[in-house]
């Protein structure tokens, strides 16, 4: 019991935890207050997410701001053209259901059409602020790394897209809970999400002491088969 409560214990681990999806619930509302700045804040919601559950630790706010600001052009354009895409797509489908004889004998093909295009766009806007975060990418590059893993990796998008939809649903039953809803599905996401990216880049986010720890271990290595080589020539 005494270590379950010490501070490297497992209260103290899964509360500073909990501690640090908070924090970043409220840093993502309060820095998306703008709207246009969505895209900047949920990549940096996403980097330290990521971070976080990489165990690699820093200051919340410090490692979020740092982060708003040096993906802020990328992640804004980003942003605006998936909110025209969304945009577009739903005002379509508005349209359908609100007028069918207007788009003729294809009306019954618009809404199926719509909800499918939606589900990609959607599905490749949830790989955007996380390749954008923790990667270094132009426009075209992010495009095309994220309609690749979308598709590649359908269950993993269907799950990130559908956490944030549930989070909100249950919101309904327990309103506070939508303070953290940003926090939660981040994390929730960065989970999935970063077991995609380490089947590309097997090195990420690697524990620099475990590097180190193996680069001794393998000079030593040689050291010891150098020895022995060394005797062996000595008896021979």
């Amino acid at each position: 019991m005494r270590d379950f409560f010490s501070l490297e214990g497992t209260f103290n681990k899964y509360a500073g935890f909990v501690a640090d999806t908070c924090i970043l619930s409220f840093l993502w509302i309060f820095f998306s207050l703008p709207v246009i700045t969505i895209g900047a804040s949920t990549t940096a919601l996403y980097y330290v997410s990521t971070r976080r559950l990489a165990n690699r630790e820093g200051y919340i706010s410090a490692d979020f701001w740092k982060a708003f600001k040096a993906n802020f052009k990328r992640a804004t354009l980003l942003w605006l053209v998936l909110f025209f895409l969304v945009f577009v797509i739903v005002l379509n489908m508005m349209l359908a259901f609100d007028d069918p004889e207007l788009l003729g004998a294809m009306g019954g093909l618009v809404i199926p059409a719509q909800i499918v295009i939606l589900s990609e766009v959607l599905f490749i806007g949830n790989y955007m602020f996380p390749v954008t975060a923790r990667f270094d990418m132009d426009f075209k590059q992010t495009l095309k790394s994220c309609f690749f893993m979308a598709n590649r990796h359908l269950p993993t998008s269907i799950i990130c897209v559908a956490t944030p939809v549930v989070l909100v649903f249950v919101s309904w039953f327990f309103l506070p809970l939508i303070l953290v809803v940003p926090g939660i599905s981040a994390m929730v996401s960065s989970h999935f999400i970063m077991r995609v990216f380490k089947k590309y880049r097997p090195e990420m986010d690697k524990d620099p002491m475990l590097e180190l720890q193996e680069i001794e271990q393998k000079r030593a290595d040689e050291k010891r088969l150098g020895s022995i080589g060394l005797q062996k020539n000595e008896e021979e």
